[in-house]
């Protein structure tokens, strides 16, 4: 069993590894990736602006201890190469212990949920930018960060192919107050984040399946709020083509659905989303579907997403990309039954438009790994 001592030793070795760079591997990572693109809400002038796609530079290490025991970590920041500026530590970022046993990491982290699921489907651009996937209902995870705060995370390791993953965080660190719907609202100062994956990886096979939920994040009803998800997803490469599918199963109790349109009590939703990738030397060739349902007891709260891309691969870490994408949302409605507190339609938009409008952009891009 790890000692405190142990630990202590790790942590301390992480912290000076600056002064101890013969002891540590450490890795310099990142990603610059940025389109030209023109979008356009429903009714309104289109827009040409250069977009930002989850640009960001990393640094990783790890350091042997000895018996089968090794120290990680990973300082993970987001900038913007559209504009410039960023955030140090602004995406994933944390300390950790690795053995035998699994893994087991502090700090900052993605739910691994979207990592085992939502992930995979955005084959043609990395889930980024203004074609990422809009239906994800990230209230399960942490509806400000998306990052998971003050989180604790396990990863087994990978046996029979199969590895399984649990996060749990306490998302105390909310301002006492915020903005819900252009109200002040305040927030409760103990919220909880919990989720489990189980993977399966096989060769050209990749199933995830998992659950997210956020409690307590909103002060509604009493602070009873919960937002949860339940997602299965899978990915086959069949060498001439790549075909991959994800079912979700949300709900929000008094939650993020409230924070966004004012509809109240329990609500669920089913979402489906299909991706295929054809390559063909180094071209390829890619389409993403997604459809959301209404939230349950609701009419006209739905919407559709169709991607349509092309890469051209200059190398293995640079390429070119050209991608057209639309949302299609349902059309504004006022609910009588709510009071007409909910006056939207699909509440979905990559450009920040009022539900129920529709979205499209298309643009070109460059995007380069290091």
């Amino acid at each position: 069993m790890l000692n405190v001592k142990t630990l202590a030793i790790a942590l301390a070795a992480i912290g000076v590894a600056g002064a101890a760079q013969a002891q540590s591997n450490v890795t310099i990572y990142g990603r610059v990736n940025t389109s030209l693109e023109q979008t356009k809400v429903q009714g309104e002038d289109s827009v040409t602006q250069v977009v930002n796609n989850s640009s960001r530079i990393g640094f990783r290490g790890n350091e042997d201890l000895g018996n089968g025991l090794s120290a990680l970590f990973q300082v993970e920041s987001g900038f913007r190469s559209d504009s410039g500026g960023g955030s140090l530590a602004s995406r994933d970022t944390f300390v950790g212990l690795k053995s035998n046993l699994g893994t087991v990491k502090l700090g900052y982290i993605t739910s691994p949920l979207y990592y085992a699921t939502h992930d995979y489907l955005g084959m043609h651009n990395h889930d980024t930018g203004n074609s990422s996937d809009p239906f994800l209902w990230y209230q399960a995870f942490d509806p400000d960060n998306f990052f998971v705060r003050n989180s604790v995370s396990y990863a087994s390791p990978t046996i029979g192919g199969f590895t399984f993953e649990a996060q749990y965080s306490a998302l105390n660190e909310q301002a006492a107050n915020t903005t819900v719907r252009n109200v002040p609202e305040a927030r409760n100062d103990r919220p909880t984040h919990y989720s489990a994956t189980v993977s399966y990886d096989n060769g050209p096979l990749h199933v995830g399946f998992g659950y997210a939920q956020t409690n307590r994040y909103y002060l509604f009803d009493e602070g009873k709020s919960k937002d949860s998800m339940l997602v299965l997803a899978g990915v086959y490469d069949f060498k001439a083509v790549v075909v991959g599918a994800l079912a979700e199963r949300s709900k929000s109790e008094n939650g993020g659905l409230q924070a966004q349109t004012g509809l109240t009590g329990e609500q669920d939703r089913n979402y489906y989303r299909v991706a295929v990738m054809v390559p063909v030397g180094a071209n390829e060739f890619h389409v993403n579907y997604g459809v959301a349902q209404d939230w349950s007891d609701t009419d006209d709260t739905g919407a559709k997403q169709l991607t349509l891309a092309y890469n051209y691969n200059l190398s293995k870490r640079t390429k070119v990309y050209a991608q057209w994408t639309k949302i299609d949302n349902d059309k504004q409605k006022v609910s009588i039954d709510n009071g007409g507190a909910y006056d939207g339609g699909g509440a979905y938009s990559f450009l920040g438009s009022a539900a129920g409008l529709d979205n499209t952009s298309f643009g070109v891009g460059l995007r380069h790994n290091f």
